[in-house]
């Protein structure tokens, strides 16, 4: 579990850095925004709540 979810991390900030490079290569804005959304939800993953969040939605529900 802790391999994806390493695994998961560093796409997000490979694809933020994708994004940055594509941007000042085109010199077009929207990528950087794409980038920068991504950089972001590496950031968002990176910390210990959204570590928490995604290993909730993980564990399989009780029936009642």
């Amino acid at each position: 579990m802790v391999d994806r979810w390493l695994a998961f991390c560093g796409l997000q900030f490979i694809s933020g850095i994708l994004g940055f490079l594509w941007s000042f290569y085109t010199r077009t804005p929207i990528f950087m925004f794409v980038g920068g959304f991504f950089f972001s939800l590496g950031v968002f993953a990176i910390t210990r709540w959204g570590y928490d969040r995604w290993k909730s939605k993980q564990k399989p529900r009780r029936r009642k």
